[in-house]
């Protein structure tokens, strides 16, 4: 008995040291190896980060890099090798976590063992849960200070963003001065369509091709649409009042809603909840300035402008963005064999920590290998 036994285990070993050995002599092979590292490496559930015990320590390094009108502040990780490696310009987003947060750590340096330099660049504007249209603009800058860095080979790469920090990337990808040299764009749960973000947000309400319903923002979006419009009004009165009011959680009487501007009405009425037919209506009527500067900030204005492979991945139940935003996203590009749509039940928003059944947790660990090995492969 005995004797099988250790038979079997030397066959076992065997077909291992065989299987990892093809592994490695393929590009295919090495790149799988890489991908089941990188899920091991951040999804915290799994005890196991073979990652950090067969690669070396990446270096992080701050860097300063020009923009429009002053320089950007970003933190770089990079392997510690004398190669020319692939990159990605990493965009978390508004609210980020902070520079030394753990998540955000563990990601830039997992992505660098794999091979990857990350390039994070840091924004007061979203911090303060701001979207600012001139973030499009720092993103184009930062592309081009990564693409010639003399670690980084110029044909490998790409943009990732989380949230807002995607739909931003996403624009930025279609300026003329740089949208032929991307090689992906991997878009994690943004939007297609700032106002009809703003719209589904308003209305409690997520829409797409199959029809409506009912859909519960989270604080965070509320909170950043909430900053955006009361920006808007233009008497101190109005801003004031509301304020105090959505503060307070109670609602304004007939008199005072009447002693509103017109400005103040609808940021009152887009705010405290309405219909997704009056919320759009109202959003039209906003600044046409506001309007513009929404448009600026949206990929669907000019989504034929993008040139890379698109990798789109969205939580399906995420309470920040619906998830129709992406598959928007991803029916306008249909034609396009170069894009790939991924949906998941285990991404609380943009953390893989949500309570599922077994087998849908392994499911989507199945589809998070497929996604991300798409990326290695790119790179």
């Amino acid at each position: 008995m005995l004797r099988k036994s250790l038979k079997i285990l030397r066959m076992i070993i065997f077909i291992t040291i065989l299987v990892l050995a093809i592994a490695i002599a393929t590009p295919q092979g090495r790149s799988a190896l890489k991908t089941v590292g990188f899920v091991f490496q951040v999804i915290p559930s799994i005890p196991v980060k073979p990652l950090a015990l067969f690669s070396s320590e990446p270096i992080r390094e701050e860097v300063n890099f020009p923009q429009t009108s002053t320089d950007g502040t970003a933190d770089i990780y990079r392997p510690d090798n004398d190669k020319q490696n692939a990159a990605v310009l990493l965009f978390l987003g508004v609210n980020p976590a902070g520079r030394d947060d753990s998540r955000v750590v563990n990601l830039a340096e997992s992505l660098a063992r794999t091979g990857m330099v990350v390039m994070i660049p840091w924004s007061d504007t979203m911090t303060q849960n701001r979207i600012d249209p001139n973030e499009v603009s720092n993103l184009v800058e930062a592309y081009k200070y990564l693409s010639d860095l003399e670690y980084v080979d110029p044909e490998r790469v790409g943009f990732g963003g989380f949230c807002v920090g995607s739909s931003l990337a996403a624009v930025a990808a279609q300026d003329p001065e740089i949208r032929d040299n991307i090689a992906f764009i991997n878009f994690f749960g943004g939007y297609f369509d700032a106002m009809d973000l703003m719209a589904s947000i308003s209305s409690s309400t997520r829409f797409g091709d199959y029809g409506r319903q009912p859909w519960e923002p989270s604080d965070l979006a509320t909170s950043v649409l909430r900053g955006h419009l009361i920006e808007l009004i233009p008497l101190e009165r109005d801003k004031s009042l509301i304020e105090q009011i959505l503060s307070s959680q109670d609602s304004l009487t007939k008199n005072q809603v009447g002693d509103l501007s017109e400005e103040g009405k609808r940021v009152y009425k887009l705010l405290t909840g309405t219909s997704l037919v009056e919320a759009r209506e109202l959003i039209s009527q906003l600044p046409e300035e506001f309007q513009d500067d929404m448009k600026a900030v949206s990929p669907i204005s000019n989504v034929g402008g993008i040139k890379a492979r698109i990798l789109i991945m969205h939580d399906a139940s995420d309470n920040n963005v619906p998830p129709e935003e992406s598959r928007r996203f991803f029916e306008a590009l249909k034609g396009r064999e170069d894009v790939t749509y991924t949906e998941f039940a285990f991404f609380n928003h943009m953390d893989p920590g949500r309570d599922v059944g077994p087998l849908t947790w392994m499911g989507d660990v199945y589809k998070l290998f497929m996604h991300l090995y798409s990326i290695i492969r790119i790179t």
